[in-house]
C-alpha cells in the first residue's frame, strides 16, 4: 500500500481525511481503500499507454473500460444502502466522469494523438480522479456517521 499511496501523492497531491472502514457489525459491501488502490492503478496504466507502453493485446484496453467494483458497488448494494446520502451522489458522478475522461484518453491513443491524450491525462483526468478520491472519503466519513449514529 505504501507505493500506491506515494503514487497518489506524486500524481494527484494530498487528500484531505482519511478512509476508515466502518465497524465490523455493520459491512458496507465494499473496500474504499482497495477501491480508492485500483483507480490510482489505473491511472497510472493509462499513464504507462500513454508514454508508450502498450498493452499486450486488445483484451488489456478493453479490460480497462469494464465495469469496475465501485461501479456495481455504486449501482448496486450501495445504492439500495447509502443512495440517499448526498456524497454517495457526488461519487457517482465522480467515478462515472473519471471512466468517461479515460476512454477518451485511450481513445486518443488508438487515434495516434499522443500530445493531447498526455495533456487531457494530466489536467482533466487527473483532477478526476482526485474528485474520485476526495468523494470516497466523503461517502466514508458520511456512512461512518451514520452508521455510529445508528450504533
Amino acid at each position: 500500500m505504501q507505493v500506491t499511496s506515494e503514487r497518489a501523492v506524486q500524481e494527484i497531491g494530498r487528500i484531505p481525511g482519511s478512509m476508515m472502514q466502518a465497524p465490523d457489525d455493520s459491512p458496507i459491501g465494499i473496500d474504499f481503500v482497495g477501491v480508492a488502490e485500483s483507480h490510482v492503478l489505473f491511472f497510472g496504466r493509462v499513464k504507462d499507454f500513454v508514454h508508450g507502453e502498450l498493452p499486450h493485446s486488445l483484451s488489456d484496453l478493453t479490460e480497462l473500460g469494464q465495469c469496475c467494483e465501485l461501479e456495481r458497488w455504486l449501482k448496486g448494494v450501495g445504492a439500495s444502502r447509502f443512495g440517499q446520502l448526498r456524497s454517495f451522489g457526488r461519487l457517482h458522478e465522480a467515478h462515472a466522469e473519471f471512466h468517461l475522461l479515460a476512454s477518451e484518453v485511450l481513445a486518443m491513443i488508438q487515434a495516434g494523438s499522443w500530445i493531447a491524450a498526455e495533456r487531457m491525462r494530466k489536467s482533466e483526468l487527473s483532477q478526476s480522479l482526485r474528485r474520485v478520491l476526495i468523494t470516497i472519503t466523503e461517502l466514508n466519513e458520511s456512512i461512518n456517521k451514520q452508521v455510529w449514529s445508528v450504533s
